[in-house]
């Protein structure tokens, strides 16, 4: 005979207890079967266990996704699961490390330095340039540039000959719409400091 449960409204074959929400039967329904009843005078317990019944473990059921996931990757062989969890770690891995690409280096023997972020007019960068152009020799080849200066206008102050690569650096980079590539060269014909689109601005150390 099956029998009612009156708290989830459904029917089952079990005598004792509602296998869907694990009410118990009342002891008074009709073939309910006996009763366990605890020695302190609560609720009767029966022989199964329920949710929140002390010194029993709850029987909840898994949720309907897990158990499908869980029976899929079970149904995988060990090497379709280890090669899954690899992926995983790789995708763990790049997610905190960025996933991009390294940031950009100076080359070897040189430093990074700040550009020139001052406000500057077209006009004002052409004029720049011409100055610079009658105080060095600035030769240009395809998208490099190599900027050489005299003797007389070049100063000794480290800061002040940084000081004329990010004027120049920064005026040609509003004439020409772009970064290029330009070398400075001190009077004696060594280069002393390079400017491109990747490593910004690098001075010799």
């Amino acid at each position: 005979m099956a029998m009612h449960c009156a708290t989830c409204g459904k029917d089952s074959t079990n005598r004792r207890v509602c296998p869907f929400c694990f009410t118990p039967y009342a002891a008074d329904e009709p073939n309910s079967g006996p009763t366990r009843r605890s020695t302190t005078g609560s609720t009767p317990v029966v022989g199964g266990s329920w949710p929140g019944s002390p010194g029993r473990a709850s029987r909840v059921p898994a949720p309907q996704g897990f158990a499908r996931i869980n029976a899929f990757v079970q149904a995988q062989s060990p090497l379709v699961r280890w090669s899954a969890l690899g992926i995983v770690v790789v995708l763990l891995i790049w997610a905190f490390t960025g996933g991009g690409e390294d940031a950009p280096t100076a080359p070897a023997g040189m430093v990074q330095a700040p550009p020139d972020n001052t406000p500057m007019t077209r006009e004002q960068a052409l004029e720049q340039i011409r100055r610079t152009r009658e105080t060095a020799w600035v030769e240009t080849q395809a998208d490099e540039v190599f900027v050489t200066f005299a003797g007389a206008n070049f100063p000794l102050e480290p800061a002040a000959q940084l000081t004329l690569v990010r004027r120049f650096v920064r005026a040609d980079e509003l004439v020409e719409g772009r970064r290029r590539r330009i070398y400075f060269y001190a009077p004696s014909g060594k280069m002393y400091a390079q400017s491109d689109g990747v490593t910004g601005i690098t001075v010799k150390q």
